[in-house]
């Protein structure tokens, strides 16, 4: 997996995940932003987007109008020039395993290629993250990713220890 850049996750992950509040997958059509890898080797975040972009401007003004910070929505143009909101509320740990594909447009891996706008997406999700693992309710409604991670972890120890019984 490259980082910056956008993949489909199989819906085998939500099935098996099953927290009502992870966004839907879309049929396998949902793009989910690379941000940075965990800690834990093999454990990636990542950050599902939205097309529905006034919705989301229109939280983002909300908060900056009260004067409150908002790191959990970003928005830019990616580099299909379309703009995406960043649901980094959202968030979640995966693995490899639940990875189906690079999310392309036109035979071309959609990415995000301003530095600026990398640089921002990685500081409210490093917030948003820190958030999760020091277990504060940062939304009223947010998915359990601690529980997530500690499922993937265990996925990923049975796996070291199958392979190293062979």
């Amino acid at each position: 997996m490259e980082k910056h850049s956008f993949y489909v996750i199989k819906d085998e992950f939500f099935d098996k995940f099953n927290d009502p509040y992870l966004k839907g997958n879309k049929e396998e059509n949902r793009p989910h932003y690379y941000c940075f890898n965990d800690e834990i080797p093999d454990l990636y975040w990542v950050i599902p987007m939205s097309s529905r972009i006034e919705k989301y401007r229109k939280i983002i003004e909300n908060k900056i109008a009260q004067h409150k910070p908002c790191d959990i929505l970003h928005i830019c143009k990616m580099s299909s020039g379309k703009e995406n909101a960043f649901l980094i509320q959202d968030m979640f740990p995966i693995t490899q395993k639940y990875i189906l594909r690079p999310y392309t447009i036109g035979n071309n891996t959609l990415s995000l290629v301003k530095e600026s706008d990398i640089k921002s997406v990685e500081k409210k999700a490093l917030r948003i993250k820190n958030l999760i693992e020091s277990e504060k309710k940062y939304m009223p409604y947010q998915a359990d990713a601690l529980k997530i991670k500690k499922e993937l972890l265990q996925e990923l120890q049975d796996l070291t220890s199958s392979q190293a019984d062979n």
